[in-house]
């Protein structure tokens, strides 16, 4: 008994550039995620039915407050701890080149309400007074 060869097709279409492509796009957006991730400090906010996503996210700056070690609250601008006195200037130039400027106040969930008035209070007198307060949104 002959056994028949079978003719193999030829590939038209190489894979190998197209698994390249694919990893370089993998490693690329697990950079720019991380990177997106470290220029503020993880929270856990407050959840609130009535929070919206703006449809503008422009000229926007980041002040979180979140807890220490010990208990008291630390303000970060992005991901930087700074002073009430560092945060306040910081605005007052931020403002100064974008009068157009909001402040973003993130602040964690169990935060005592006069700690956050504090910031608030810092960011008016530098002059902004464009506040959005982060929240999730509750379902």
């Amino acid at each position: 008994m002959k056994r028949r060869k079978v003719e193999q097709p030829e590939e038209d279409f190489q894979m190998a550039p197209m698994i390249d492509m694919v990893f370089l796009l993998l490693v690329f957006f697990m950079t720019v995620s991380t990177l997106a991730r470290e220029d503020r400090v993880e929270l856990e906010l407050p959840e609130s039915e009535r929070s919206a996503v703006p449809e503008d996210l422009g000229s926007r700056g980041t002040v979180s407050i979140g807890f220490d070690e010990g208990g008291g609250s630390v303000l970060y601008v992005g991901a930087q701890a700074v002073t009430l006195e560092e945060l306040q200037r910081r605005v007052r130039e931020a403002v100064a080149n974008d009068p157009e400027m909001d402040i973003y106040v993130r602040a964690e969930r169990e935060m005592p309400f006069r700690e956050i008035r504090r910031v608030l209070e810092a960011c008016a007198e530098a002059g902004a007074f464009n506040v959005i307060y982060g929240t999730y949104q509750a379902f």
